[in-house]
């Protein structure tokens, strides 16, 4: 490989570490910004590494063939210390105060959307349904009013009935009365099969 090639693949290492860097913080800032749970680092530390680690992999794959040498992390290293020192306050405060920005205006869209949609219409369902309430309540009382209205004289007429049936009652009241004394022995008579 020429020298030309390596001061390439070492200048490419050197952005690669920058932007690794960079992409580093903004991860920190943003997982500290959106309250991340601690558990899900460990597993999002290792996903930004294999994602870092594919980046550094195809680049050295497009332009050294993907060799792997020395000047390789050299020039990783110096990128990502160039960064650290150079870059990383000012792109802590800077990716902080979007992340800000962000939160501000997706809060401040939550509370124009609770605003105008969602309370108004979770007024409208509760005034419904305290209307239908109401409506529900006065239709049964009204249901039994007039069922109580269409009763009264069917009850008068049945009562009229049952006081002109009594001659008749009183004819089959012996033929009650045999059927169930009938009916009396015969559990008698099944209670003490039983018992046996």
């Amino acid at each position: 490989m020429s020298a030309a090639a390596q001061g390439m693949t070492i200048a490419f290492m050197m952005m690669c570490g920058l932007v690794m860097g960079l992409v580093f913080d903004v991860y920190r800032v943003a997982s500290h910004r959106f309250h991340v749970a601690r558990w899900l680092l460990p597993g999002l530390d290792v996903v930004y590494w294999a994602a870092a680690t594919l980046g550094v992999f195809s680049i050295l794959l497009s332009h050294n063939e993907g060799e792997v040498r020395m000047y390789v992390f050299l020039g990783l290293g110096i990128g990502v210390t160039g960064y650290f020192g150079l870059f990383s306050n000012w792109v802590v405060k800077l990716s902080g105060k979007l992340f800000d920005m962000i939160k501000s205006i997706f809060l401040f869209a939550w509370k124009l959307v609770d605003t105008i949609l969602l309370t108004p219409f979770l007024w409208i369902v509760r005034l419904l349904a305290k209307i239908l309430d109401i409506v529900f309540i006065v239709t049964v009382a009204t249901l039994l009013w007039i069922g109580k209205l269409l009763l009264k004289p069917v009850a008068r007429i049945g009562g009229w009935v049952w006081h002109k049936l009594l001659p008749v009652r009183r004819k089959f009241e012996p033929v009650v009365k045999a059927y169930r004394s009938l009916s009396e022995r015969a559990k008698r008579i099944r209670d003490a099969w039983r018992k046996k």
